[in-house]
């Protein structure tokens, strides 16, 4: 659990998100209904863009850099990314993470998704399957991209990746999805792999948050999005809304 100097219960917060790119808004999404009437910062580090593929040194310094950003704007600061979480040593943070624990006995039976430097930086054993899925975050933008006008994020275009990646992996009982941008992909993975669970590190990361924050259903939450290049808030504010929108 994150050291944190406050807690806000009886106020509203302003939550800081802090991502590489749309990742992040399904971590947004869910503490959006979770925290209801406390507002949001997200920042989307689209200079940057993709984390998976840079190496550790010059990672933890654009993550620093995100840390200090957000911090100057929210309350608390959300690293809705599982490789920004896993490369840095701040501790006033709230990190998501793969839950490598949540399986217990099934872990042989269990796959994990993740960059290369997620998984270079997490201690799965030998019992979990993995698979790298490098590409994966930079596909799901540009689908994104591509559909969130017409008011769709299906990944299905990405079913042939998918295949090719995951056959071999049918049958497995969970799937630890250690990419915030995976979460957009469940149903074109469960059609290779299978009837299987999906989980993520969410659980973990909101109840930590519920520490030190309340939900305020009464109040409506004020959404600001910031980005480190180009200006996409009508993309990212199309996507969160559809995401909000999906029960």
């Amino acid at each position: 659990m994150p050291v944190c100097a406050h807690i806000l219960f009886g106020y509203m917060a302003t939550i800081g998100v802090y991502d590489s790119g749309i990742g992040g808004l399904t971590t947004a999404k869910i503490i959006l209904d979770r925290f209801a009437g406390n507002d949001l910062y997200y920042l989307a580090d689209n200079l940057n863009h993709p984390f998976g593929s840079r190496d550790e040194d010059s990672l933890k310094e654009v993550v620093r850099n995100g840390i200090k950003a957000v911090r100057a704007h929210s309350d608390f600061t959300v690293l809705a990314c599982n490789t920004a979480s896993s490369v840095t040593d701040e501790k006033d943070v709230f990190k998501l993470l793969p839950p490598i624990g949540s399986c217990g006995r099934e872990a042989s039976e269990t796959l994990i998704l993740a960059t290369p430097r997620t998984l270079s930086k997490i201690k799965c054993g030998d019992l979990f399957k993995v698979a790298e899925t490098a590409e994966l975050a930079t596909l799901v933008e540009i689908q994104a991209s591509l559909k969130c006008f017409k008011n769709s994020l299906d990944m299905s275009e990405l079913l042939p990746y998918f295949a090719s990646k995951l056959f071999k992996f049918k049958g497995v009982k969970n799937v630890i999805l250690g990419c915030s941008h995976y979460l957009y992909c469940m149903p074109q993975i469960s059609k290779v792999l299978g009837d299987a669970t999906f989980i993520d590190g969410n659980e973990n990361l909101c109840a930590s948050l519920a520490e030190h924050i309340e939900s305020k259903p009464e109040k409506i939450s004020k959404i600001k999005f910031e980005f480190t290049s180009q200006n996409e808030e009508k993309k990212y504010a199309k996507i969160l809304q559809i995401l909000m929108n999906k029960q």
